[in-house]
């Protein structure tokens, strides 16, 4: 298991897959404290240890969990509880839930640390299962809160009020429904400031304080044809605005990811039914255009009026007239009462992506015709 920044669910998802899945004996303390040092030693040559371990009932207490892994990263977790847990005849152990507070992950140059975890309906395979990898739901779902990431080639630590994850998957082990939520990722200013360019942009347009992010992705998959439905995807910065995104596709194998298979591959044969993405400003769009105004010396209403009449010239290299009056008209409307911008891609039936490139690349003017794009300001 690695310990690098590169994906913040090392905090989370990683190091809560790794929770729900090891060896349990039998349903004592003692056995489930060993099942989860399994755990962790059957991914990836890792040792683990644990001070304790006690019992009330079918209720686990362990006690100053350990792990460390070859390069010398360690996950330390003072204590661990685990409610109800029940022995599986397959070997390991189902609990209705686990907790897993003031935990830590270290290596060389990373730290991340959290104040509270938990995970429902947990489902603790046995070693053997993981070798096959076997289709077993370890959670559905889990949260993890009080997050703070610091190190790697972060200037400054970075702080996340809480990541939460729910998840179902068929028979199979696909993926039949997804949510996840990041909630107030706290990006402070000197995350920016080591770029002279890009601190004085955002000091300029007034962003002095860095920023609060929130990420939402939630969908759906059904194996049969592969269809993928993305509920939303959105990413939403205080005084900024908010970026979402839905969509409908198919051809595209989930199944063959989970399975190693890289993303272009499981995707071959994926297809377009439907897309949206709509931005709602919160602030940012004055902003750009009050600094550009006080670079001509002019007021709001001047650079409004100027870009709002250069939009059909700028436009003209789409080569498709009635798609750029549409989209200037847009562009306009937006400009001048700046509150949302959707952009609807719904072709009359699936386009294959690779039709869509190939169109792109001999006739790229056609394309809002071919995939009945159309773009609306404010609505």
């Amino acid at each position: 298991m690695s310990l690098k920044l590169h994906s913040i669910a090392l905090g989370s998802a990683a190091l809560c897959f790794a929770f729900g899945a090891g060896q349990a004996l039998a349903a004592d303390a003692n056995a489930i404290a060993d099942a989860l040092v399994a755990a962790m030693q059957s991914n990836d040559k890792s040792t683990a240890k644990y001070d304790g371990a006690t019992a009330i009932g079918d209720d686990v207490t362990i006690t100053g969990f350990s792990a460390t892994n070859p390069k010398g990263g360690v996950i330390s977790i003072p204590t661990i509880t685990i409610a109800n847990a029940q022995p599986r005849d397959a070997g390991g152990f189902t609990a209705s839930a686990m907790t897993f507070d003031n935990g830590t992950v270290v290596d060389e140059d990373t730290n991340v640390a959290w104040q509270m975890g938990s995970l429902k309906d947990a489902t603790v395979p046995s070693p053997a299962e993981i070798k096959a990898k076997a289709h077993i739901l370890p959670f559905t779902q889990v949260t993890v809160s009080g997050l703070s990431i610091a190190g790697g080639d972060l200037p400054a630590p970075l702080d996340i009020a809480s990541i939460g994850v729910a998840l179902d998957v068929d028979a199979e082990g696909n993926p039949r429904d997804f949510d996840l939520k990041v909630a107030s990722i706290n990006i402070p200013p000197a995350v920016f400031a080591q770029d002279p360019q890009q601190k004085a942009i955002l000091d300029e347009l007034g962003y002095t304080s860095g920023f609060m992010v929130n990420l939402d992705i939630a969908g759906a998959y059904e194996s049969e044809g592969d269809e993928v439905t993305l509920r939303t995807f959105t990413l939403d910065a205080a005084d900024v605005g908010k970026l979402a995104v839905t969509g409908k596709f198919n051809g595209i194998s989930l199944g063959d990811m989970a399975q190693g298979a890289e993303p272009g591959d499981a995707g071959k044969n994926g297809a377009l039914e439907a897309l949206t993405i709509r931005f709602d400003n919160a602030g940012v769009v004055e902003r750009v255009l009050d600094m550009q105004a006080k670079m001509m010396g002019v007021d709001r209403a001047a650079v409004v009026a100027q870009f709002g009449g250069a939009l059909p010239f700028m436009l003209n290299f789409i080569g498709n007239p009635p798609f750029q009056d549409k989209l200037a008209k847009a562009g306009a409307a937006f400009l001048n009462d700046p509150q949302s911008i959707t952009i609807a891609v719904n072709p009359d039936q699936p386009k294959k992506f690779e039709e869509i490139m190939g169109i792109a690349n001999q006739a790229p003017q056609t394309l809002p015709d071919v995939l009945s794009v159309d773009v609306t300001a404010n609505n």
